[in-house]
């Protein structure tokens, strides 16, 4: 493959970018076009193989929170290979490429959606968030009309300022939720993929705040009844949550099926008469593309203290396989790179680092099922602490 290059996808190739993916992803080709006018210019990227494109994928920076911080991530999408090129390595030189750029750009980490959890797995990515989907008839949700107070009012993209507050409020203490500008709001939230406006609806107290909100569109089902897709569906306390289910309850007449989201901790079922049909679907994949930047740059519990070394094995980018020593205090941490025969309280490969690191796994739990190995129960209690918080969560897309 000493004839192939990594580089962005120049306006020469756009077209042949275009049909790739609306091939790859079985859409169409307008919606493909409209989707690529609304992104920033110079995120698609690709691997030529003497002049002509093999891969293609967007890569582009974007900002999420680890709960107590902010960090810039790449953000990859739309990977494809025609079928006729595939196995061939192309994807692999891209994702690595990808990875090196991502590293001079100062982007420790990377993220994707799947379409196969094994295949990225290869390269290091490791599932780092779950989430829960609830679906109900809005019947199921009618005991909650006896605790309504306050009012929603329906909302346009003018209360984008008022959403962004109430989600980045709901959602604190979290790995993963994006931070957002109001042109996410604008064509990710409040639009479908193919242009269709959702329905944004705000609660707000007797005092006149704003509380809680959803964002929602009807859709019909092939079996010709409807169902209403919160895109989101946020609240800060109990009584706005409350506020939330007796509006989803309203719309009684008009669909047969309610549809939202939430962290896999909520314990949303204990506030039901009756459990409601919940299933857990896998979410996004992470990459720690460089550990040391990943680890300096992540921001403890501000009440953690304590030291710990940890082994890490990285079998795709050599230059992340060594031995980390993690001094922390005050939330932030002194990271400093021992010899590699150093001792280590704590031995793991990337992906399972990747996973304590989200707070998708933790490290006793881990251990005790043989996916990291550690020197003492000492060691796993400081890593317990260091890594602890609140289950990932994201509402994105990308």
């Amino acid at each position: 493959m000493s004839d192939t290059i990594y580089a962005p996808v120049g306006a020469e190739h756009m077209a042949q970018f275009a049909a790739g993916d609306a091939f790859a992803f079985g859409i169409e080709s307008v919606d493909v076009d409209r989707w690529l006018a609304t992104l920033p210019q110079n995120v698609a990227r690709g691997v030529f193989a003497g002049g002509r494109l093999t891969s293609q994928m967007v890569l582009q920076p974007y900002t999420l929170t680890d709960g107590r911080a902010s960090h810039l991530f790449g953000a990859i999408g739309a990977v494809s290979c025609p079928p006729e090129l595939r196995r061939r390595g192309y994807v692999e030189q891209m994702l690595r490429g990808a990875c090196d750029e991502m590293r001079e750009r100062g982007m420790a980490l990377a993220m994707l959606h799947p379409f196969k959890v094994s295949f990225y797995g290869r390269f290091g990515w490791a599932t780092c968030m779950d989430r829960a989907v609830y679906r109900c008839a809005p019947e199921d949700l009618l005991p909650f009309q006896r605790r309504q107070s306050g009012q929603f009012t329906i909302e346009d993209e003018r209360s984008i300022p008022q959403l962004d507050a109430i989600y980045a409020q709901a959602l604190r203490g979290r790995f993963g939720p994006m931070v957002r500008d109001a042109q996410w709001w604008r064509s990710e939230i409040l639009t479908t993929w193919d242009g269709k406006p959702r329905r944004i609806a705000i609660w707000r107290d007797e005092q006149g705040q704003g509380r809680a909100y959803t964002i929602y569109r009807m859709e019909k089902k092939p079996d010709s009844t409807t169902r209403m897709v919160c895109r989101e569906m946020v609240a800060l306390d109990p009584v706005a949550r409350a506020n939330l289910f007796a509006f989803l309850s309203q719309h009684d007449s008009q669909c047969e099926q309610v549809e939202f989201r939430a962290p896999v901790d909520a314990p949303v079922n204990l506030l039901m008469p009756n459990p409601l049909r919940c299933e857990v679907e896998q979410h996004f994949m992470l990459r720690l593309v460089d550990v040391e930047q990943a680890l300096a740059s992540y921001r403890f519990p501000s009440a953690a203290r304590g030291t710990l070394t940890l082994a890490v094995a990285d079998d795709w980018l050599a230059f992340n396989q060594g031995v980390y020593q993690i001094e922390v205090a005050d939330g932030a941490a002194q990271v400093r790179r021992l010899p590699a025969d150093a001792p280590a309280q704590i031995s793991c490969d990337v992906r399972a680092l990747a996973q304590i690191y989200a707070r998708y796994l933790r490290p006793s739990a881990a251990a005790a099922f043989g996916i990291i190995t550690a020197s003492s129960r000492d060691a796993l209690a400081v890593a317990d602490t260091l890594f602890a918080g609140l289950a990932p969560f994201s509402f994105d897309f990308f």
